[in-house]
Parts: C-alpha cells; sequence; structure tokens
C-alpha cells in the first residue's frame, strides 16, 4: 500500500514527520512529494510554537530530504493522501497541480488525512462543500469559504474528526488520533 504526503518548505515540522513515520512503522509505503521538487532535493520544515503572543512563533525545524519527484507520481497508484499544516498550504493553494491531486483523491472517495492549515489547500481545492472537518482555528474562514462547517475543537485538544474519506485535527497534539482514524479509513487492521 501507497500513501501520498504533500509537502512544501516551512511544513510543520510535527505533521510531516509523525504520520511519515506512523505508516512506515506499519509498512506503508509514504511518498513525500513537494511541487516542482525531485526525490533527494530538501525542503525547511518549521516548528509552530504558541507561547502567549497573539500569534504563533515559527522557528526551524528539521531539514527534510525528499522521497520522491512530484512529476514523477501516478495517482492511481496511491490508497491515501496525507496533507499537513504548517506555512506551505498558504502559498501551494495556489498551485493547480496540487488542488488537482486533491480532487482526484476525494473523486475517488480514498481516504485523505488533513491537519492545522492543510485545509487551506482542501478549501481552495472546492472539496469541502457540504462536508464538516476540523483545522487550527485560524482556519475557520478558509473552511467556511470553501463551503465546509467548521468543527470547533480547543486548538490543542487530542480530537479529529472524520466525515467520510476526510479525517481532520486542528494541529499536531492530534496527531496519535488523527492518524489512528486515518488508518482505519485506510482498511489497515492493526492486532495487538
Amino acid at each position: 500500500m501507497k500513501v501520498l504526503i504533500l509537502s512544501g518548505d516551512y511544513v510543520e515540522d510535527y505533521e510531516l514527520y509523525a504520520p511519515l513515520k506512523s505508516l512506515e512503522m506499519l509498512g506503508i509505503e509514504a511518498h513525500v512529494v513537494c511541487p516542482d521538487k525531485k526525490a533527494g532535493d530538501k525542503i525547511q520544515t518549521a516548528l509552530h510554537i504558541v507561547d502567549g503572543w497573539q500569534t504563533y512563533t515559527e522557528l526551524p525545524g528539521h531539514p527534510f530530504e525528499l522521497t520522491h519527484t512530484f512529476a514523477d507520481i501516478k495517482l492511481d497508484e496511491y490508497a491515501g493522501l496525507v496533507v499537513p499544516g504548517g506555512r506551505f498550504p498558504e502559498y501551494q493553494r495556489y498551485d493547480q497541480r496540487v488542488l488537482d491531486i486533491v480532487k482526484h483523491f476525494f473523486d475517488k472517495n480514498l481516504p485523505v488525512a488533513a491537519i492545522c492549515h492543510g485545509l487551506q489547500i482542501l478549501s481552495a481545492a472546492g472539496v469541502l462543500q457540504g462536508r464538516s472537518c476540523s483545522a487550527f482555528p485560524m482556519c475557520k474562514l478558509d473552511v467556511v469559504a470553501g463551503g465546509g462547517k467548521y468543527v470547533d475543537f480547543e486548538a490543542f485538544s487530542l480530537n479529529a474528526h472524520v466525515d467520510g474519506n476526510l479525517v481532520s485535527a486542528p494541529a499536531y497534539p492530534a496527531i496519535g488520533v488523527w492518524m489512528r482514524e486515518f488508518i482505519k479509513l485506510l482498511g489497515v487492521k492493526i492486532q495487538l
């Protein structure tokens, strides 16, 4: 099984690395791509810290080496899509190629996991119409503008929301429950 992970410079560090490692742990092949970049190119991740200011602080995270070349992906090979947050959704939501990827997964009703600011890309792709989802609180207007119903979880809660093939969460503290629900949507059974 293969899962596609969208990324770009200043993707939230935790929201890229934790899903990637969760999928690898389960034997799921995860391909991380970024428009106009190829396998082996590096992107810069970011750590976003809420520290009492009116907005979050952004610090450099770990550099990340892309696993696959964006131009070479074949969408029909993937069972699901992960859209992390951070700052990259802010600019990639203007890239029609990224929007077409998102539309493909929704058209095929395949599992999609989006977290934090990742919902900005889904909103721009026009796939939230009539759906409910969570996102970072500052993205509520994006969700509503995209025709979605915003599910209001506290920003750093441990909640994820599932609506059909979409699992969403407000921010990185929810990665565990968010990925658990995504893995269920993929049909992966874990026996303890």
